[in-house]
């Protein structure tokens, strides 16, 4: 990720504050998400793309990410995925939702490129998160008139957090594979009042991540979408069965860049 680690722009992100905790939630309760706007300014947008430009150029029209701390720190992002308002208000929302306090206060960045028909390919994967709240921050969204976009689709907190992780992988694993098919359905999604987010580069994007079924439309394959997500509190990472779980989406990551 070294073609993102040059001099920082001079454009700041915009601060978050601690307060918004309540009215996200609120939203996100309501509504399925909650979003602050306009946070990432354009300059880092800018910069982000230019290297993601470069990183589609050495990888090829394909899929491919990032994930862990590791590929985010020294970059443009740093400041954001490091700061002290970020961290505050997600713990704010954890404990509004969970009624308790967070199991760790790390942040697990991912960014996600699609990119030509392998692109296609992994697009309406509907799947629940491991953490309780997931933040999606558009990097690169196709905008042109008539073009597929990409969006976020959701079906808004279709179920609770989950006590116990051996319910939470067994769930997982029926509704993403047994049932993967049905969420794809038109009719299936208006029956159950599926939601599509318009997604707009530089705002953050907040979702009750374990409880709501979502994934990604699909984009044309000579488009290029980028996103970054930052996801919080995995109330089962003490879990004797995350082995199991890490295992599992090891083993889909490996099969999605394969595909």
């Amino acid at each position: 990720m070294n073609v993102l680690d040059d001099e920082r722009p001079q454009d700041e992100f915009v601060r978050v504050d601690v307060q918004s905790a309540q009215a996200l939630a609120q939203s996100m309760d309501d509504d399925g998400v909650g979003v602050l706007r306009d946070i990432v300014p354009a300059a880092i947008l800018t910069k982000l793309r230019s290297g993601v430009a470069v990183l589609v150029e050495q990888q090829g029209a394909r899929y491919f990410g990032f994930s862990g701390a590791q590929w985010v720190t020294g970059t443009c992002l740093a400041p954001l995925f490091e700061d002290s308002g970020l961290h505050a208000l997600l713990r704010q929302l954890y404990v509004r939702k969970m009624g308790t306090l967070p199991p760790s206060e790390r942040i697990y960045p991912v960014m996600r490129v699609l990119s030509g028909k392998q692109g296609v390919r992994h697009s309406n994967n509907f799947h629940y998160d491991s953490y309780a709240i997931s933040i999606l921050l558009p990097i690169q969204i196709p905008n042109d008139p008539g073009e597929l976009a990409g969006h976020l689709v959701m079906f808004p907190n279709l179920r609770n957090a989950r006590r116990f992780a051996i319910v939470n992988i067994v769930e997982k694993a029926i509704m993403e594979k047994l049932l993967a098919t049905i969420w794809r359905s038109p009719r299936v999604q208006k029956w159950l009042s599926a939601k599509v987010v318009t997604l707009q580069p530089g705002n953050l994007y907040f979702i009750w991540g374990l409880r709501s079924l979502h994934a990604n439309q699909a984009c044309a394959p000579s488009s290029v979408r980028c996103t970054v997500l930052f996801h919080f509190g995995d109330p089962h990472e003490s879990s004797v069965f995350k082995g199991l779980s890490h295992w599992l989406h090891a083993m889909k990551l490996r099969r999605m860049a394969r595909d």
